[in-house]
């Protein structure tokens, strides 16, 4: 290339600049037309790159505008998204209204923060193209009902998205693995209507803070298991069930807040023996067995008679008849419905659902008919050696009948009809009636048992 076609490019690159440059001051004085500024923002310089909270590169290009906590009002333009060298938009802290106009030419976007304004919409391609941004916070904004939208998956450099107290609805999407969104480590979704589960590609990120508090989401959280990167989890206010998963691998966790739900089971010593952690939350839930004992740094919420532990003393251990009855339940997942009338230390000493006792201490009869159980029939059964009748009919349970159930010395009845039980009965004594009609694809009946089996033809 000649020296003449070095200097005819130079000439053409500076023209294309200036060119640039005009068009971003006219966006500018755009922008300057639909903001209602305040007096102490001074925008009255011909030039843009001289006005306060303006930064402009060697080119006179718009890289910066951070309007923030003026009480400013208006709107947006149209046209913000030609500002194409923008790296950071800030106006938090405002009464900016109208919609958030589309952004996707910013391509070299990095911070967009939004928060605490007044805007009543969204783009439908927002975050199309910005595969530089890394911040995004639109919370507290009165949006009109949206989702989050699929166009996310585009900002593959996003570290930090909070949509907090933003209408939000639907459910959460699929695609927060690392392999989808690689630097995203903190997500809050906090105080919308969101619904549905914890999606599977959770398991599969490097996210460190996660915050879903005040939903409407629901399921099991066991999802939690595989995000070992997480330090802050809050679900507060939401209505999951089940057990906290084993959280043994989450050496980083601080912060555990699940208060109001409807988790149940045994709270792990997986989790209480993490040395990471400073803030437990798990106030008004359904838990069960003994009431956690946390070590003394740990900051925990468990206000007493707010879940369904045995006894009010941390660490101190339930009943063997309770601890019996824990493991019966927890084959069957732990139900919200048990946990909320399995409670205290002595199942004879109260109504729980299904049990009836002899005297003031021995469990005779477990009726757990149509309780839409699942899962499957726990050998633990055998150790309430009190036991006469066993009545789990009716349900949507799966498994074999445990052999350990046999010898059981009291018992007269085992009625597991209208499931879907497999496999072979075990060989009960002669003086136990089994029930098994129902079952299609159960096996023979022990040649003791078909005495009890013509009884049900």
């Amino acid at each position: 290339m000649t020296r003449s076609h070095l200097c005819l490019l130079c000439l053409l690159l500076s023209l294309v600049n200036f060119a640039a440059s005009q068009d971003d001051a006219t966006i500018m004085q755009s922008l300057k037309s639909t903001l209602h500024l305040t007096p102490d923002v001074d925008w009255s310089n011909p030039d843009p790159c001289k006005w306060p909270s303006v930064q402009c590169d060697g080119s006179n290009r718009v890289t910066r505008i951070q309007l923030k906590q003026k009480g400013i009002s208006g709107t947006l333009p149209p046209d913000l998204q030609k500002l194409s060298e923008l790296i950071v938009l800030e106006l938090f802290s405002n009464k900016i209204s109208g919609p958030v106009p589309d952004l996707s030419g910013l391509t070299h976007l990095q911070r967009l923060n939004l928060h605490d304004n007044l805007f009543d919409s969204t783009p439908a391609n927002l975050f199309s193209g910005m595969n530089s941004l890394q911040e995004v916070y639109l919370d507290n904004n009165p949006f009109a009902s949206w989702e989050i939208p699929e166009t996310i998956k585009e900002a593959t450099s996003l570290k930090n998205l909070s949509l907090v107290n933003c209408n939000l609805a639907g459910s959460i999407p699929d695609f927060f693995s690392s392999q989808t969104l690689p630097s995203l480590v903190s997500l809050k979704l906090s105080r919308n209507n969101l619904q549905g589960g914890l999606p599977s590609s959770f398991g599969a990120s490097s996210l460190q803070q996660l915050y879903l508090n005040g939903q409407k989401l629901f399921g099991s959280i066991s999802v939690l298991q595989k995000m070992t990167s997480l330090v802050e989890v809050d679900l507060q206010a939401n209505t999951f069930w089940g057990p906290i998963p084993d959280l043994s691998g989450l050496q980083s966790l601080r912060l555990f807040n699940v208060r109001e739900n409807q988790l149940t089971g045994l709270v792990p010593p997986s989790f209480t023996g993490l040395k990471s952690l400073t803030v437990v939350n798990l106030t008004n839930n359904c838990f069960q067995g003994p009431t956690p004992l946390f070590d003394n740094s740990v900051a925990v919420d468990v206000i007493a008679n707010t879940n369904s532990f045995c006894l009010d003393t941390a660490g101190a251990p339930c009943d063997p008849r309770v601890e019996a009855l824990l493991s019966v339940a927890e084959s069957f997942g732990y139900r919200v419905k048990l946990a909320k009338s399995w409670k205290g230390n002595d199942p004879c000493g109260r109504s729980w659902l299904g049990i009836t006792c002899s005297g003031s201490n021995d469990v005779t009869v477990v009726d757990l008919r149509r309780q839409e159980l699942t899962g499957t029939i726990s050998p633990s059964f055998a150790k309430l050696t009190s036991l006469e009748t066993i009545n789990l009919s009716n349900n949507q349970l799966s498994g074999s009948i445990p052999t350990e159930l046999t010898t059981l010395p009291r018992l007269r009845t085992l009625d597991v009809s209208n499931n879907d039980i497999h496999g072979d009965v075990p060989k009960f004594s002669a003086s136990v009636t089994v029930l098994t009609t129902g079952n299609v694809n159960i096996g023979p009946v022990s040649p003791t048992g078909w005495k009890s089996f013509r009884n049900r033809i």
